[in-house]
């Protein structure tokens, strides 16, 4: 499957995760309570590391993001995401991806202390590539705006105490490369308030 295919087929996932949670009617009373969320994970660079013998190459890296939202009703929201997916190793140089998401929530409640949340829209990226003259590859920043979306599974702890596991994918303009997804497996930890 190409790149394009699977971008389109995990945005189509999103879509209808986001779709399955706007339409449920889950009673857990989230209307107008805001969320505040601290994730580490692990991201995986889909950029090319070059043909350049005896040069490192890591696709993946830890990566650290904080998000602040609201629940406009129990099963949708929105969220701004602040996020730095780590830095890479990339043909004896590195890569690095920073933005910042705004994305549209769903959640569709799983029992009383689960729930399977979708989220979809636009990052505001900005990645930097240094690598050595001699590897064929260009260096430089890039911002620009991309998708993003994602899936989780959230767990309650206690009154107000929140935790989940997520998958996200955000595309990003690199130079030298143009756009190239960046994916990330999140562990959070936050408080609905």
């Amino acid at each position: 499957m190409n790149p394009s295919t699977r971008a389109l087929a995990h945005g189509a996932i999103a879509a209808a995760g986001f779709a399955l949670a706007s339409a449920a009617c889950g009673q857990d009373a989230r209307a107008g309570r805001s969320f505040l969320d601290l994730s580490v994970g692990k991201s995986t660079y889909g950029t090319s590391c070059g043909d350049v013998a005896g040069l490192t190459c890591s696709r993946g890296t830890t990566s650290y993001s904080l998000t602040a939202g609201n629940m406009v009703t129990d099963n949708v929201g929105v969220e701004l995401t602040a996020m730095n997916l780590g830095r890479a190793d990339r043909a004896g140089g590195s890569v690095i991806a920073r933005g910042l998401n705004l994305s549209a929530v769903g959640r569709l409640p799983l029992g009383e202390h689960f729930a399977l949340e979708g989220k979809a829209g636009p990052t505001w990226g900005m990645t930097k590539v240094s690598v050595p003259g001699g590897a064929g590859l260009d260096s430089g920043r890039a911002t620009g705006i991309g998708l993003g979306y994602g899936v989780a599974l959230d767990a309650d702890f206690a009154r107000g105490l929140r935790g989940s596991v997520g998958w996200e994918q955000h595309d990003f303009r690199f130079a030298g490369q143009g756009r190239s997804a960046v994916q990330n497996v999140t562990l959070s930890l936050g408080w609905l308030f």
